[in-house]
């Protein structure tokens, strides 16, 4: 994995919002829906529940919260 994706994965975690990490790092939100989509296949899960609102981090997703945490 990726360490700079992780840090994208972790800040959605955070905000539970694409829109605003793309805006926060320079990318756009498309850009960074890529980013997660390449996670979870690499992962082989999804990560997010995405809906209007914003995004919600699936079980699976939160399992790995700490890992990630720590890795970084």
């Amino acid at each position: 994995m990726d360490p700079n994706n992780c840090k994208i994965l972790l800040e959605a975690i955070d905000c539970r919002s694409l829109s605003k990490v793309a805006q926060e790092h320079g990318y756009t939100p498309s850009g960074i829906s890529h980013m997660i989509s390449g996670l979870e296949a690499e992962v082989g899960f999804p990560l997010f529940v995405r809906s209007r609102q914003g995004v919600t981090p699936t079980a699976n997703c939160l399992k790995l919260t700490p890992a990630l945490r720590e890795m970084l």
